[in-house]
């Protein structure tokens, strides 16, 4: 009750003064909303939320540069892998002739050890064609040409065999797929991992290297497994032999 009566007595006096309770009451008000609104101001542009805000955006900038360096960095590395490539093949086409082609199918997804190359009979591409590695080894023949693309069907492909030398010891290769082919030699005979492996059918060309020398199998023979010492999922450019 008298805070109801205060509030009629305080109304009755600023009617009586013409309104001059309200507007000292208001003029006092206005410096508190300020002082509020500063203050609200200061935490959001200069405070706890304008630093992390702040370092929000840093960070952002910083990951979006990161992004465009690991892109640069990875454009930059693929380049120079095929430049490397080029080189070695350029070295290889100056002893043979041939045709430098670009590999155009994935070696995992091809099925039984084949792969597509951008070169056809347009190019003088012809079945039976060796196909080389830009390190020199040979991996493959052509086996089917259209004109502007060839199915090339690896040495070492599932089913395959070929004569080879291993020094001067020969075997017949078996593929095994994948890059890996097998063969059996003969105890008393020395080889160890690393030795080349060669085709004198392919003008003595390597064809992969051992890989290891398992001389605990039966009998007289030991088992001699081979391999590519390259990623064939890396290559680019394959040299063919015309």
């Amino acid at each position: 009750m008298a805070v109801t009566a205060l509030v009629v007595v305080i109304f009755i006096l600023d009617l009586v003064t013409g309104g001059i309770i309200r507007r000292n009451v208001r003029s006092l008000a206005i410096p508190v909303i300020r002082i509020s609104t500063g203050m609200w101001t200061t935490v959001f542009a200069n405070g706890f939320f304008s630093s992390r805000a702040t370092l929000q955006k840093t960070i952002q900038s910083q990951r979006e540069e990161i992004a465009r360096l690991q892109e640069a960095a990875a454009t930059y590395n693929l380049m120079k892998q095929e430049n490397d490539q080029l080189r070695t093949l350029v070295a290889i086409a100056e002893r043979s002739p041939g045709i430098t082609a670009p590999i155009i199918s994935s070696f995992t997804s091809s099925p039984y050890g084949t792969f597509m190359i951008g070169a056809g009979t347009a190019d003088g591409i012809g079945t039976g064609n060796l196909v080389i590695s830009p390190g020199g080894f040979a991996i493959g023949r052509v086996s089917e040409q259209g004109e502007h693309s060839s199915l090339i069907t690896q040495l070492f492909a599932p089913g395959t065999s070929i004569d080879a030398l291993i020094g001067s010891a020969p075997v017949v290769v078996e593929g095994s797929g994948g890059q890996n082919a097998k063969t059996r030699i003969a105890h008393g005979i020395t080889v160890k991992e690393g030795d080349p492996v060669t085709a004198p059918a392919l003008r003595g060309r390597e064809i992969g290297i051992v890989a290891k020398v398992d001389e605990t199998a039966g009998g007289a023979y030991s088992n001699v497994y081979i391999g590519l010492p390259i990623n064939l999922t890396g290559l680019q450019f394959v040299y063919v032999e015309k």
